[in-house]
């Protein structure tokens, strides 16, 4: 990758980022030379446990991240929506008969930069330059892959809760640590200036390469057009202003930078207001060891877990996702609600239709050991993220669900 994508991959991240969404998406590779150039473009809140049920025992876990790659070549597809899977070494297995956790240090953790095994899962399809129309992209078999673009994704997938992390622990009262998060991220071996979007869906991210990835082109109507549903040529005046509008934003390039993190944390705090309104309004509310209160979540499961032994989490909660870091155990689980957004396609490329929504809510139990490395619940958290109205207002319910019938 040329350095002038790491100048393309800022000023994205400055100017563009768009008020109406949480950062889920994020450019993970930006190549080629102009009329053949490719972005990829990766889905950072729906990375999935594909692992068979009868190999969930085992040190090798399959994790499923979805990544589309927008083509500006006319001899290519509009984008290709790939469900890419890789397997992933379980560092921290949990025997859930004998309740022990073992640290798998034989399978070093997957590093941005490594080789990773991975294929193309079922539902990966592409949109055809020709006729604007989806069709299918077969399954692939497992192969094993240093390029840049799959080892990101891999280190994402196998590393989802460290990026989750860092994307909240980036979160400083009303800012955005982006230095911060970059650092964070960089552990992974994945770039400290790996450019966060808002837009997550197919659609949503062709749209954000042709408008400002590859907008020369578009201002100048040469935009592959086989379909001829892209729109009509602009006039002269319409590309004047289309220009002074561009220009005038690289000149606000601060002043832009300050309105993107606003926004930014806007998103953050809104998605936070969902959980915050039970634990502000009861002044005695249980906290944190932190000091931060609680919300009703926190409460429920704190009230009956708080203090109790790892043992009896996850006979009342089931089979966790488990890290290990800082003398500390973390036990997550996780539950969500999609629905798939559809594209209507008319004279003007991309016109309406239903954008879909995302809800996600996760509970974290932090555990200490005793001197005898007996494990003991120290902290609960639970939290969720979400995308479109349809995701806002599901979340809540999305929660009740993941905590439903604990006690």
């Amino acid at each position: 990758m040329n350095s002038g994508w790491k100048f393309a991959a800022w000023l994205v991240s400055v100017l563009l980022l768009p008020a109406k969404a949480f950062a889920f998406g994020a450019i993970l590779q930006y190549e080629g030379e102009v009329d053949d150039r490719v972005a990829y473009f990766a889905d950072l809140r729906h990375v999935l446990n594909k692992t068979p049920p009868e190999q969930l025992d085992g040190a090798i876990e399959i994790r499923e991240i979805p990544v589309t790659a927008v083509y500006e070549s006319a001899g290519k597809p509009e984008f290709v929506s790939m469900r890419l899977q890789f397997k992933c070494p379980q560092r921290h297995v949990l025997d859930a008969v004998q309740h022990a956790v073992t640290e798998n240090k034989a399978l070093p953790p997957v590093r941005a930069g490594d080789a990773v095994n991975f294929r193309l899962g079922p539902g990966s399809y592409k949109l055809r330059r020709a006729d604007l129309q989806t069709e299918p992209v077969p399954e692939s078999d497992w192969k094993t892959s240093n390029a840049p673009m799959l080892s990101r994704a891999g280190a994402i997938a196998c590393h989802h809760i460290e990026v989750h992390r860092a994307l909240h622990a980036s979160i400083k009262g009303a800012d955005f640590d982006f230095p911060g998060f970059g650092r964070r991220i960089a552990a992974l071996g994945l770039p400290g200036d790996m450019a966060l979007i808002g837009e997550t869906l197919p659609s949503e991210v062709l749209e954000f390469a042709w408008a400002n990835l590859w907008f020369d082109k578009v201002l100048d109507h040469k935009r592959p057009d086989p379909s001829g549903k892209w729109g009509a040529r602009l006039s002269a005046i319409d590309k004047v202003m289309a220009m002074e509008s561009l220009k005038k934003k690289h000149r606000d390039v601060e002043a832009a930078a300050a309105a993107m993190q606003a926004a930014l944390m806007a998103k953050l705090k809104a998605t936070d207001a969902e959980f915050s309104g039970d634990a502000t309004a009861a002044k005695n509310a249980d906290k944190h060891p932190d000091g931060s209160k609680m919300n009703r979540w926190e409460l429920k499961l704190a009230k009956a877990l708080r203090g109790q032994s790892e043992r009896l989490v996850v006979d009342l909660m089931g089979r966790p996702e488990v890290t290990q870091a800082d003398g500390a155990r973390f036990l997550r689980y996780t539950a969500w609600w999609e629905q798939q957004g559809v594209t209507v396609y008319g004279a003007q490329g991309v016109i309406g239709g239903d954008p879909g929504g995302y809800a996600e809510c996760w509970a974290e139990f932090r555990l200490k050991p005793d001197a005898n490395r007996v494990w003991w619940v120290d902290d609960v958290r639970v939290r969720g993220d979400y995308d479109g109205q349809r995701g806002s207002s599901r979340l809540q319910s999305v929660c009740d669900d993941l905590v439903h019938g604990r006690p």
